[in-house]
């Protein structure tokens, strides 16, 4: 089966470690670390979990009312509790609230781990038997690169088309607010963009969202990059965790194109991602650059979430095998050299997997794109 997504819910950094640690398994992938506040729930329901772990300590006083809320609203998700005091009003109160297990804080990794794959087994014939119909689970993918030019945009565009082209319900957040071009790749000009969202008082419904949404012929929806690079500053990372949650849970693919070097924001989408895609065209300035963006992921915990896409793949004295053996990565997609076809797409406005489909470039991304 796919991977358990799990989320833990916590305000003790430590004891989130802990927890990620003892159950560190090929079958189980974190999805989020959260803190008690007023967008947790929202947070959660945007990274449809398969069991959400809840941390019981001093700090707690929404656990149970964020329990109660996974149970009724996310279809499919269960809820574990881990305390470091139990007794029986404790798991009285749990059982009303929909938790499926409470365990001591100091259980042991086997426990745990039985815990969450009974939780995930009992949650899953309940709906089941009441014929639920799991919501769709969205994938958000970042590209990233440590320096411009590598044709990063380009790449992340052209496997966005090819997504929605596929069938694929697929929205592409540019993340560059301060000179970002997807909109020029796609020969697009809207009326709205995400900055218009930092003025909407309140919680981001999707109907708000999507209303500043473009959509391209593919089928492809896009939220652009302000129209004016002063504007970049009133983009939080708090703006972009709350666009992502509101999207997650309408879109089966969210494709976010980063801009290089790294920032609050960046960070945040890094964060929010399922799969961070570094790419890098085949030469030595982009060889350091990528050894030393790994080095800043690593930092932040996020390396594992990293795969490699070589664009420019030439015969030369800086290999792919050279990539791979100074960064330790497998190189997922390696694009040629395709000068002629690329500016071609570009000036026309035209993505070249939907506008020239025969080339080589092209038939590599829609190959790639069906594996994913």
């Amino acid at each position: 089966m796919d991977k358990l997504k799990v989320v833990i819910v916590s305000d003790n950094i430590d004891i989130k470690i802990k927890i990620k640690n003892l159950i560190n398994d090929e079958s189980i992938a974190i999805s989020g670390f959260l803190e008690y506040d007023n967008m947790t729930n929202l947070k959660i329901l945007g990274y449809s979990p398969d069991v959400v772990i809840l941390i019981h300590d001093s700090n707690a006083g929404q656990l149970f009312e964020i329990a109660g809320q996974v149970y009724a609203q996310i279809q499919g998700a269960s809820v574990i509790m881990l305390s470091a005091n139990i007794d029986v009003s404790l798991l009285a109160k749990a059982m009303q609230y929909g938790i499926k297990q409470v365990l001591p804080l100091d259980s042991d990794a086997k426990t745990v781990k039985e815990a969450l794959y009974k939780a995930y087994s009992l949650e899953k014939k309940r709906t089941s038997d009441n014929a639920f119909i799991k919501s769709t689970r969205s994938k958000v993918i970042s590209f990233f690169g440590g320096k411009g030019g590598t044709g990063k945009t380009t790449v992340a565009v052209n496997i966005a088309v090819q997504l929605a082209l596929n069938g694929k319900k697929t929205v592409i957040i540019d993340a560059d607010f301060q000179f970002g071009d997807v909109t020029v790749l796609l020969d697009l000009d809207p009326k709205d963009t995400i900055y218009e969202l930092t003025k909407e008082k309140g919680d981001l419904s999707i109907d708000v969202v999507r209303s500043t949404l473009a959509l391209h012929s593919s089928g492809l929806e896009v939220l652009a990059a302000p129209k004016s690079p002063e504007l970049s500053e009133y983009i939080s990372d708090k703006t972009m965790e709350i666009v992502l949650n509101t999207l997650r849970p309408y879109y089966e693919y969210i494709i976010i194109d980063l801009p290089p070097g790294f920032n609050d924001t960046t960070i945040a989408a890094i964060e929010s991602s399922d799969v961070v895609y570094l790419v890098a065209s085949v030469d030595i300035v982009s060889l350091r650059n990528a050894k030393l963006c790994l080095g800043i992921m690593e930092a932040l915990r996020q390396k594992d979430k990293v795969e490699l896409i070589l664009n420019r793949c030439t015969e030369s004295i800086i290999s792919k095998k050279d990539f791979e053996s100074i960064l330790s990565l497998t190189t997922k997609l390696c694009l040629p050299d395709d000068t002629k076809t690329v500016l071609t797409s570009l000036n026309k406005g035209v993505p070249f997997v939907a506008g020239m489909p025969k080339t080589q470039i092209s038939k590599l991304i829609s190959g790639y794109v069906k594996t994913l």
